[in-house]
């Protein structure tokens, strides 16, 4: 359902910066959110005083980035909405998840961001496919780049397993399996076999990258575009393995700036991989 809102108020943004009299239709889909310019206006500071490691091209005044925070909005919305609902559902068991299930809620995500981050940056609309990859700043990395990205992704998952294991022995045992378990049922659905670790570590990799790093870190800055990413891997909860995706995420964002997208996507398909390596 969520498909049939998102994908054409992000396509209809693209059109309204150029033809402005589709803009009270736009107002009407965001609940004349985008209409607040004073709003959009404070987002701009905020970002601006957060982002003193680059300079985003938040623009207060175009239709697209108004929409885009708008659609960022109700992601931590859907976040917090979200751990409600778990929390008054829960009855102190997670069921066992099938891996087809598994499967294919990891293509429809990933489709989901892929079509967000090209339809947002306006394929078709107002850009070809190559100003599309030149925007989300995709490109073929080099042998040293490629290697940054391996290492940068081993490096992170090092760090996330040492944090992991501090958290674990830092709480009762029951409370560390009570925090991690539904995560762990998603990942052991969908990594029984070696093509679906391969699949777990690409997809994700790939879309979420392009999404977040290509699509919106340039216009939100590093920081901002890391707080959403983290909230919106929102199965994690209120537990420390939020904070390790920040850390984490902030990473592949400093890949991203240093230099392009494509590093991340290697990063972050490493980082994705190593627990199928180890085990973990």
């Amino acid at each position: 359902m969520i498909v049939i809102y998102l994908l054409p108020v992000i396509g209809l943004a693209n059109l309204v910066d150029e033809h402005r009299r589709l803009y009270p239709l736009l107002a009407i889909l965001t609940l004349g959110i985008v209409s607040i310019g004073g709003l959009w206006r404070m987002c701009a500071a905020a970002i601006k005083r957060l982002s003193d490691s680059e300079q985003p091209a938040f623009d207060a005044t175009k239709a697209v980035h108004q929409t885009a925070a708008f659609l960022m909005l109700l992601g931590c919305l859907n976040f917090f909405m979200n751990l409600m609902i778990r929390d008054l559902a829960s009855d102190g068991a997670n069921v066992a998840i099938l891996p087809s299930d598994a499967m294919l809620e990891l293509f429809g995500t990933g489709a989901l961001h892929l079509l967000a981050a090209i339809l947002g940056v306006g394929w078709v609309l107002r850009r070809r496919l190559s100003e599309v990859c030149n925007r989300l700043c995709l490109r073929m990395p080099t042998l040293r780049e490629a290697g940054i990205g391996i290492a940068a992704g081993v490096g992170l998952g090092i760090f996330s397993t040492v944090v992991i294991a501090i958290w674990e022995q830092s709480v009762p045992a029951e409370v560390f399996q009570q925090q991690t378990e539904s995560a762990q049922l998603y990942f052991e659905a969908i990594t029984a076999t070696l093509s679906g670790g391969l699949l777990l570590a690409i997809i994700p990799a790939v879309s979420e990258e392009i999404f977040y790093r290509g699509a919106l870190q340039p216009v939100f800055g590093l920081w901002l575009t890391s707080i959403f990413f983290t909230l919106m891997h929102w199965q994690y909860g209120l537990t420390p393995a939020i904070l390790i995706l920040f850390v984490v995420s902030l990473g592949f964002s400093w890949l991203r700036l240093r230099y392009h997208t494509s590093v991340a996507i290697i990063a972050h398909a490493v980082f994705n991989f190593l627990p199928y390596l180890t085990g973990a």
